[in-house]
């Protein structure tokens, strides 16, 4: 197993990390086996939120039962960004849900605006208090989009960031990690295989071989997914001009419906949650179609206020097609929920 230094925190985690959010789908005991068969590989950083259902007492419950000690695992989890009393009440959700006396990596979650940057910026001296408590020992922060990245990391409150990093959403190599470099500050890829759109697992990692910096989190609900992706780091790749005009390919071809989720298109006047709908086809291809409609149910249905004015695609950055996004995620809504296929 690789591992790699996360900026200025000097964490050494392994690459690749393990992603949270698909052990939801499956039983306690289904997660274990995931989580064991990553841990016998030698992964060690596991990533979480609270926002992820069961995630956090899944992972909890699997490393209470499984033959490793604490401080050979990093944790990390998210809070949302509120008021002290709130973060405070998240933090100590995730010690118990985590089974844990302290979190390694406590990160801000989806901090898009300035709004919730005001509210980090006033958390701050708290999550010190944390760290003073050893509560956790590092602070972090994800952002969706990309320009409004640099703005973030440039608060100095932050000692790691995770973004949305792929073949097909390439453009933080350029626009980001310049200035994380240059700050120290560690970066973490969420998506590297752009929430399913890419189905080659040797292609996606590829892209990161040259990236030494980075930590790809990696998302899987069987066990036999870690052990491919982890023996495709292992193995020594070289990037082909075949495999970059592929890359290319797939990028070019998938970039035209590919949502990027950095919300540049909200908010709707409609109430229309734009961003849930255009991620819903990406995400029926990891998850159970029709329970993920019905989870998913009051964002889809948000679709009937949409009055065709177009506002959305002329914010959107990337040119998306955005209306017949929608139109086509909501027609798979109501086919699933009238066949259940």
């Amino acid at each position: 197993m690789k591992y790699r230094r996360l900026g200025k925190s000097e964490l050494k985690v392994s690459c690749p990390g393990f992603g949270g959010i698909p052990i939801t789908t499956i039983s306690p005991n289904a997660a274990e086996k995931c989580i064991g068969a990553a841990l016998d590989l030698g992964i060690n950083f596991i990533d979480t939120a609270r926002a992820y259902k069961d995630s956090e007492y899944k992972i909890g419950k699997a490393l209470k039962s499984l033959p490793i000690k604490r401080e050979n695992i990093i944790l990390a989890t998210k809070a949302l960004p509120g008021d002290i009393k709130d973060l405070r009440s998240s933090l100590e959700e995730s010690l118990k849900n985590l089974q844990t006396d302290y979190i390694d990596l406590f990160q801000l979650h989806n901090i898009s605006n300035q709004e919730k940057l005001d509210h980090s910026m006033e958390l701050t001296e708290e999550m010190e208090n944390f760290k003073k408590q050893g509560k956790i020992r590092h602070i972090g922060v994800t952002v969706h989009g990309v320009d409004w990245v640099n703005t973030v990391i440039q608060t100095g409150i932050f000692e790691t960031v995770m973004v949305a990093l792929n073949f097909i959403v390439k453009e933080p190599v350029e626009v980001v990690l310049p200035l994380a470099r240059k700050l120290d500050i560690g970066v973490i890829a969420m998506k590297p295989m752009a929430g399913g759109e890419i189905d080659n697992p040797a292609l996606a990692f590829k892209f990161f071989l040259d990236l030494e910096d980075v930590v790809p989190v990696v998302g899987i609900n069987k066990p036999e997914h870690i052990v491919e992706i982890a023996e495709i780091f292992e193995k020594t790749l070289v990037v082909t001009e075949e495999d970059i005009r592929e890359m290319e390919r797939i990028r070019r071809e998938t970039g035209e419906i590919f949502c990027r989720r950095c919300g540049y298109c909200t908010p709707c006047p409609q109430g229309v949650d734009i961003v849930s709908l255009n991620v819903f086809p990406s995400i029926i291809k990891r998850y159970p179609p029709l329970q993920m409609a019905k989870a998913m149910e009051k964002s889809l249905q948000s679709y009937q206020g949409c009055v065709d004015c177009g506002e959305c695609e002329q914010k959107c950055p990337y040119e998306l097609a955005i209306r017949d996004m929608m139109k086509r995620s909501y027609n798979t809504y109501l086919r699933l929920m009238k066949t259940g296929a």
